[in-house]
């Protein structure tokens, strides 16, 4: 509590002399806007592109470096129109001016399908992912920022789409189509992240919370199936997150609270603006609100993120990356029903993301990248009993060095070529060490039962490895425009793992028939392959053998523009799963095999279903996503070959997101108001400011599937008995509205951003699974309850 009234009290310092900077209607406090236009196929400059400011009557062009500048803009939030003859226009939205500083921007404009004179072909508001044909989402900071419940979360911000369902509230792993955790590809500025999170999962994708910095954020997009060739090794999605340049003006920065904790940024020009940098630094502070979040202990981490861009002449440019975090916890199990199962559990973990990128642009014709990169992830893992007796270790460390070039070519008006290749260093050293276990028999006639002996032994598990071995990739893709209003895509992509000896080839085809310049017909197909991650595929020496386990999806849609600013998409998909890696135990009925980490691809099962997604951008203060998903998800027993529910098969899922945006530095009541000494004491709760933005997110999920155990009172265990069918239970449905206020003060040569975003505001108690007690008791492991978090950005 005494945090909160530190934290309020910070605010109305910050709120307490605004008065003035309303007052003063923002006379000589202009802002302006920057930026460069390029052709996204070639990345080249675009000269004399017509650029306006929607409403506010400035505009400009671009010149011959695709550079454009807008001064004199009112302080505000502006949608930008991009338009040229032969590209589809576009338009940029949630594009904040400050007062005094520049806004810099980097547009890319897609050249046009259709021909005529009469045709005028738009993008409106939508952008698309890059060589994206279906179920696919571009979105900008703005976009991240204000999603409520997302907490500004890239990956919690993608689960808007109905291909995408979240495995708890406590994680973000993306889950599309029925798959599991660990099929989703991250990328950051053309490098590979096995996993952006803190206390990130081994052999999986998600985590509590993401370490990227949002507020380094230019686009995020999102493949959710029949993704391009140039990616591969996963078997389900694709996040690729472009970050934006730091201000090759003057040094700026920012200082900001909230969920992935406090921090500050700062940026600025290099070598007389010739490039530029960007750096952010974050610790937690979650444990100031750690009551509330449905975890069971105080997690301490903080992370470190830069970005270094330089011009070396007009045609090549090099970019640096890096990011590093650094995680430490101890869980003790308790009782509350919050834990999620959880043990008694120390975890330190650290990891890193470096690299550099060289872009060379071949005039019009196309450009090339080569990217060297290193990731590390080192995990510390300790599992102990109340008494402190370890019955698991695990200490492992995987690095990956990578060599990768690309090059996009077009050699004729209508063609794109697309091909590349990488190459993989992968040095690991993993230690797991489980303790040998026993199972014991009880005599339930007396109380408490009375141990008699042990029935099964289990021995001690152990895999100490070290190795060094690589992996390679090469890939291809054409895109031709075949007829005026048809477009197809052709790819292949070869993948190589040295440590098992096995490859993968996958074919990849897209279609899109323009039926109407606003309506668009579009068939992919895809086939992807992913290789079992390093802790597994090392879990045990026959694992040697597991080769790729593949998906093949087919996605038939239709998406129509009702107007610039509202898009919708119908979509139909199926998708096979075949050489899942699954645990030798699982081909035997009885549940006391033990397998010691051997696995053979047995695993197989597919998902089909109907999407709908109706998206309306702000055009002026409202926006709105409705999305709906209807899927059948199910695995086939390998013991009997019978399919059941997977464990993802939610069947049914709803979201719902919308907001209103008020701008109040006009309204004469507003002006008075910010006069009153009362609103100066209290601003800082009232829900005014320069500008007001709430918005809601309501989700529903059909029950999760579960298979129920049976209680076996002499061995005070459960036990799933020999021969039951897996999966044919469920739990509660979920459901849960989020809640968001976020409001913005302007003054003389700096911003404050507030922010409260509520999560599950009716307190709904969503269960995740359920605790099997040894005493034959079973208790509700819950989701989270209310969950407030709040936050400031200062902006200078």
């Amino acid at each position: 509590m005494k945090k909160w009234i530190v934290f309020s009290f910070i605010l109305f310092l910050f709120t307490l002399n605004h008065t003035q900077a309303v007052e003063s209607n923002y006379a000589g406090l202009l802002g302006k806007i920057r930026g460069q236009v390029l052709d996204e196929a070639t990345q080249n400059p675009l000269q004399a592109v017509n650029i306006m400011v929607d409403g506010a009557q400035l505009g400009t062009a671009s010149d011959e470096n695709g550079n454009y500048i807008i001064e004199r803009i009112p302080p505000g939030i502006y949608r930008i129109r991009f338009m040229m003859m032969g590209y589809k226009t576009r338009i940029v939205n949630n594009v904040v001016v400050n007062p005094n500083k520049t806004t810099w921007q980097q547009i890319e404009l897609k050249s046009t399908v259709l021909e005529g004179e009469d045709v005028v072909v738009t993008a409106g508001y939508f952008h698309e992912a890059k060589d994206a044909v279906v179920s696919n989402r571009s979105v900008d900071y703005e976009e991240i920022r204000m999603d409520p419940g997302s907490v500004m979360d890239i990956q919690r911000v993608v689960q808007v789409l109905p291909a995408v369902v979240s495995g708890s509230d406590q994680e973000n792993e993306i889950i599309v189509r029925g798959g599991m955790p660990g099929e989703n590809l991250f990328i950051m500025d053309n490098i590979e992240i096995p996993n952006p999170n803190h206390f990130g999962y081994q052999g999986a994708g998600g985590g509590p919370i993401n370490m990227i910095n949002t507020l380094m954020v230019r686009r995020v997009d999102f493949y959710a199936g029949a993704f391009p060739a140039r990616y591969g090794d996963k078997a389900s999605s694709v996040l690729d997150i472009a970050l934006r340049d730091g201000n090759r003006e003057k040094i700026s920065g920012q200082v900001y609270l909230g969920m992935s904790g406090a921090g500050a940024l700062l940026e600025g020009p290099i070598g007389g603006g010739k490039g530029s940098y960007i750096l952010s630094g974050q610790k937690s502070f979650l444990d100031l609100i750690i009551s509330s979040t449905g975890l069971t202990a105080v997690p301490h981490y903080y992370s470190l993120q830069g970005k270094l861009t330089y011009d070396l002449t007009k045609n090549d440019r090099i970019l640096i990356n890096g990011i590093y975090g650094n995680d430490e916890i101890t869980i003790e199990d308790d009782e509350s029903g919050y834990g999620r199962g959880a043990e008694n559990v120390r975890s330190l973990s650290h990891q890193y993301a470096v690299g550099g990128t060289w872009r060379h642009l071949f005039g019009d014709k196309g450009f090339s990248r080569v990217t060297l990169s290193q990731t590390l992830n080192y995990w510390n893992q300790y599992v102990y009993n109340p008494s402190g007796y370890a019955y698991y270790k695990n200490v492992s460390t995987e690095i990956e060095r990578t060599l990768k070039a690309e090059v996009t070519f077009l050699p004729f008006e209508k063609t794109e070529l697309n091909f590349g290749g990488q190459i993989k260093s992968i040095p690991f050293d993993l230690y797991q060490w489980s303790g040998p276990d026993t199972l014991c028999i009880y005599d339930t006639s007396v109380s408490p039962p009375a141990y008699i002996g042990d029935s099964l032994y289990y021995d001690a598990y152990l895999q100490d490895i070290q190795k060094t071995t690589m992996k390679a990739a090469l890939f291809g893709q054409v895109k031709q425009q075949l007829l005026s209003r048809l477009t197809a895509t052709l790819g292949l992509r070869f993948d190589y793992f040295d440590y098992t000896g096995k490859h993968a080839i996958d074919p990849r085809l897209g279609l899109t028939c323009a039926l109407t310049p606003v309506t668009n017909l579009n068939l992919a197909y895809g086939q992807h392959s992913q290789t079992p991650a390093y802790i597994y595929v090392s879990g045990h020496p026959l694992n040697k053998n597991l080769d790729y386990y593949r998906t093949q999806q087919v996605v038939l849609g239709v998406e129509h523009l009702f107007r610039e600013d509202i898009r919708g998409t119908l979509e139909i998909f199926y998708k096979d799963y075949q050489g899942v890696p699954v645990s030798e135990s699982s081909l035997s009925p009885d549940p006391f095999d033990a397998a010691y980490g051997h696995l053979i691809n047995k695993g197989e099962g597919y998902a089909r279903g109907i999407e709908v997604f109706l998206q309306k951008k702000r055009s002026k203060h409202h926006y709105f996503t409705i999305s709906y998903s209807y899927s059948n998800a199910k695995a086939y027993d390998p013991r009997y070959g019978k399919p059941y529910p997977w464990d993802y098969d939610y069947r049914h899922v709803f979201t719902f997101v919308s907001g209103l945006r008020f701008d109040l530095r006009d309204k004469i009541w507003y002006q008075k108001m910010s006069k009153n000494l009362f609103y100066n004491l209290f601003s800082w709760i009232l829900p005014f400011a320069d500008q007001v933005e709430i918005g809601i997110r309501w989700r529903y999920l059909g029950g999760r599937p579960y298979t129920q155990p049976e209680y076996i009172a002499h061995f005070q265990a459960w036990i799933v008995p020999p021969g039951a069918d897996i999966n044919t239970e469920r739990y509660p449905a979920y459901h849960r509205l989020d809640i968001r206020l976020d409001r913005r003060f302007m003054f003389k040569n700096w911003n404050m951003v507030t922010f409260i975003d509520i999560m599950n505001v009716y307190a709904r108690d969503n269960i995740w699974m359920y605790a099997y007690q040894s005493d034959g008791t079973i208790d509700n492991i819950y989701q989270f309850q209310v969950f407030p978090v709040g936050g400031i950005t200062i902006e200078f």
